[in-house]
């Protein structure tokens, strides 16, 4: 069983893969001057990964140090992030919660690590929640697959998780934003295929059929908080319709028994 830490670095691997930044994993290894052998075994769960191997990592490809350590921060960094004026802008950038439109889901997926592209995004403040030094984005419900729970025109709260032990603390009762390269879900989740490196969406409308995702096809992992309604009429609609579907379940049933009596 791989350590935290070696998970976050086999992340970062598979993210320089996913990038093109290396061809293989085998030229990944000799670029560190390290044995492919070796590295296969870290890969495959058999060996954690040396402190040294680490450094190389954070040398040669601007692995984030404190990402790998503790899972804050982005799998990579410039060289100058750590310098002390740096570190305040990061400070102060950590407290902005970017909003991220429905129809900007696929560039999200992207560009999620562009800054220029985040910092065109519309933020959202929200006093005594931006301060509390967690990382929160926000994101557009656009979709009637998620009511009753969600409408279109919600903004879900959602705070990051690390991918690498993210997972093991689902629980299948929240509700979660998974973002792939293909775009962003909002769902449930049921881990009864993780053995098989499979999560299984399951969306709240019963009439949307679940859905499963590879594990290595997911780039962000966010636990929904809370949702803010920007349309207070759409929700009051929305709640006369299910009231009326309600009164119509319940005279059918009504009717039904009165058919067996």
């Amino acid at each position: 069983m791989n350590t935290i830490v070696t998970n976050r670095f086999i992340l970062c691997h598979d993210e320089l893969k996913r990038l093109r930044k290396v061809r293989s994993s085998r030229q990944f290894a000799l670029s560190l001057d390290y044995l492919p052998q070796s590295l296969s075994e870290i890969l495959k769960g058999r060996r954690d990964v040396t402190l040294e191997l680490l450094r190389k990592g954070v040398e040669k490809y601007a692995m984030n140090p404190v990402y790998l350590l503790t899972g804050n921060g982005d799998f990579f960094s410039e060289l100058d992030e750590y310098q002390p004026e740096k570190l305040e802008e990061k400070s102060n950038a950590s407290n902005v919660i970017y909003l991220v439109p429905h129809l900007l889901g696929k560039k999200y997926a992207s560009e999620r690590r562009n800054s220029q592209f985040l910092s065109s995004l519309e933020n959202i403040k929200l006093p005594g929640v931006n301060s509390l030094g967690i990382k929160l984005r926000a994101f557009e419900i656009q979709s009637e697959k998620w009511f009753p729970s969600f409408i279109p025109g919600d903004i879900l709260i959602a705070e990051k998780l690390d991918p690498a032990i993210g997972v093991k603390s689902i629980n299948n009762d929240k509700v979660y934003v998974i973002v792939t390269k293909n775009g962003i879900w909002v769902n449930k989740i049921d881990l009864n295929a993780i053995s098989k490196g499979v999560l299984t969406l399951c969306f709240e409308n019963k009439k949307e059929k679940s859905l499963d995702l590879k594990l290595s096809e997911m780039l962000e992992l966010w636990e929904v908080k809370f949702k803010i309604t920007r349309n207070v009429e759409n929700e009051n609609m929305t709640l006369n319709a299910l009231l009326s579907e309600i009164k119509d379940i319940r005279q059918l049933i009504y009717s039904s028994t009165n058919v067996l009596v």
